[in-house]
């Protein structure tokens, strides 16, 4: 299994360049957009990454060094998901699931089932949390498959809420009882 890190505000830049790749690779699978998202702010992101109600996982690899460079290794993000606790308090035993991603190149290693693992971990480690929500593109049925292997459950289905390049997608809403 893949080793997943929890990512700290010294992590934000890094973070930042991966959502941006989330944004361009899957656009129809994420409702903000390289224009408006707030995730792609460094600071904005090293105060969530501080919080007490937000965790963020991920999976790095090692980057190929560039020619003449060998000696330098530096690793890269190449999956990450996100959970935010609900702060008001008639929602608090909830926590939402997002920004679940695994690079191509590296899909089909078993990255989303880690992470998927070190959220569900996360969720039930805070005190009166017992669901566990998330929404996914009818677009992403891979990912879908992934959420139901853990035992999420579709609760319900958004027609065409999401669009882009002209086409609309279906956002299918999911939940799991920890």
């Amino acid at each position: 299994m893949p080793a997943v890190i929890r990512l700290g505000p010294g992590d934000a830049e890094r973070y930042v360049r991966l959502r941006l790749r989330m944004l361009t690779v899957a656009p129809w699978a994420f409702s903000a957009t390289p224009e408006d998202d707030e995730a792609l702010d460094v600071p904005h992101v090293a105060g969530m990454f501080a919080g007490e109600h937000h965790a963020t996982f991920a999976i790095e690899a090692a980057r190929a060094p560039e020619p003449g460079r060998e000696m330098e290794r530096e690793s890269v993000l190449v999956a990450s998901a996100s959970l935010t606790r609900a702060k008001p308090p008639k929602f608090s035993h909830r926590a939402r699931v997002w920004g679940v991603f695994v690079e191509p190149a590296y899909r089909g290693r078993a990255l989303g089932k880690a992470l998927m693992g070190a959220v569900i971990a996360q969720a039930r480690s805070w005190p009166g949390v017992a669901f566990l929500d998330l929404a996914v593109s009818a677009n992403s049925p891979e990912a879908q498959r992934l959420y139901e292997s853990f035992g999420f459950a579709v609760w319900g289905r958004e027609p065409e809420a999401t669009q882009h390049d002209g086409r609309r997608f279906d956002e299918v809403y999911m939940t799991l009882r920890l």
